[in-house]
């Protein structure tokens, strides 16, 4: 759970202060005294910060603060009157904007969204939590101007709506891939999570055994042959029987910030399925098939030392289906989780009343699949197949999902074929 810490040093902004503070238990933490130093203290151990201050106020007591987007916490400014929520550090990457949403909430109060693509609900591509490179900014702009701009992919992910100049033609281009390319000044390269780098260490005498540097080699070696980016690696896998022996495999998925995954021996004695690439030979060795465990296809075969041996598998995308309840509650009761799915999601399905209740949440480009009456089991079906093409779905329900006896049948229907999550929507009725 994110910490957020509260600045205040007015006695109206204290009360509004402890007004949120009691609005979210257990979520904030208090810091007294000074503003100046108030605000150092914060800035070191929260995640997000709100300040009953002036924006000008604040922004000049963190100036020497500032380090980089991706590091900094978020900052929003709350005015006197408790009237406007303003994001003020972090909009995209800290989450200003989404705190200064949740702010205005407990307050009944304006948020006000000073990043540019969320100011006009357009998704920021540096805000899906994939590594991105190039023209990040130069595309942005572009799609804030409303010029065409095409999307190459060679799968398609569970992406959020985009506008409608977004096609298969534009001067300026989304680039989605998982291997290295050359710069141009006009395309944004996203870096999908769909590369599986399985290993295996020899067993050698005490004192011998690869260390993380080893891995770490042997890994970038595989993917700088085989052209693939480093940013789309997902997980390092591993036979879960020598996870505790060994801890050179930890080691390298610490260093890259890779999660580490471990399979069973009896998993890893299947073999995958090919799908392209390099098929999957009749014999696995132990890197292939710890790669190939939770992946489609093998990519790079495994390659090593007299230590250790790694290959590369290759993820296909899944689509995604949030059922998402948005009743019976007040509309200032639906959770921060609901929205996110509701924004997210490229294709949204329900009656035309529930469709109404969330109509101003999507975003531009959103689309739209109503339900009439005596309908909802059909377009339940379509938004399965929507979300088994790749795309991420949201089904809206007036109640709790987990109450509703469809959102049932659409997860037996959907199986493994698609993520499948449950977001309740109101706290309370």
């Amino acid at each position: 759970m994110p910490v957020i810490g509260l600045i205040a040093v007015t006695g109206g902004g204290r009360a509004a202060a402890e007004r949120l503070a009691a609005a979210w238990p257990g979520q904030t933490r208090t810091y007294d005294g000074p503003a100046r130093q108030a605000l150092a203290r914060a800035w070191a151990q929260c995640d997000g910060l709100v300040c009953f201050l002036a924006v000008g106020a604040t922004v000049r007591l963190i100036a020497p603060l500032l380090n980089s987007k991706w590091t900094d916490p978020a900052v929003v400014c709350v005015d006197e009157s408790g009237r406007r929520a303003v994001a003020v550090v972090g909009g995209h990457a800290a989450g200003a904007n989404a705190l200064a949403t949740r702010v205005a909430e407990v307050f009944g109060a304006d948020a006000v969204i000073t990043t540019a693509t969320d100011a006009i609900s357009l998704p920021g591509l540096d805000t899906l939590g994939w590594a991105t490179e190039g023209a990040i900014g130069t595309v942005s702009r572009a799609l804030l101007d409303g010029e065409r701009v095409r999307l190459e992919s060679t799968d398609t992910w569970p992406l959020p709506p985009l506008p409608a100049s977004v096609g298969d033609t534009g001067e300026y281009r989304i680039l989605i891939t998982d291997r290295v390319v050359a710069a141009d000044p006009r395309t944004a390269v996203l870096r999908p999570p769909s590369l599986v780098v399985g290993v295996h260490l020899a067993t050698l005498a005490a004192g011998h055994e690869a260390g993380a540097d080893e891995v770490l080699r042997l890994a970038d070696q595989a993917l700088g042959e085989a052209g693939l980016s480093a940013a789309s690696v997902f997980t390092l896998a591993t036979l879960s029987d020598d996870e505790d022996a060994r801890p050179g495999i930890a080691a390298a998925a610490r260093e890259r910030g890779w999660p580490l995954v471990s399979h069973p021996s009896v998993q890893l004695a299947r073999p995958g399925s090919g799908g392209g690439g390099v098929a999957a030979p009749a014999r696995l060795s132990v890197s292939e098939a710890a790669a190939l465990a939770g992946a489609a296809e093998l990519v790079v075969p495994e390659r090593g030392s007299r230590d250790a041996s790694v290959a590369i598998a290759r993820i296909r995308p899944r689509g995604r289906l949030a059922l998402v309840g948005a009743g019976p509650g007040a509309r200032d009761l639906l959770t921060p989780r609901a929205t996110s799915e509701l924004r997210r999601a490229s294709v949204v399905v329900g009656d035309g009343a529930v469709l109404e209740q969330v109509a101003d949440l999507l975003r531009s480009g959103t689309r739209v699949i109503r339900a009439e009456p005596g309908e909802e089991e059909a377009r339940g079906r379509d938004a399965i197949r929507q979300a088994r093409l790749g795309h991420a779905v949201a089904f809206v329900f007036r109640a709790d999902p987990g109450l509703h006896t469809l959102a049932a049948l659409l997860e037996e229907l959907a199986g493994d074929a698609v993520d499948v999550l449950r977001v309740p929507g109101v706290v309370s009725g």
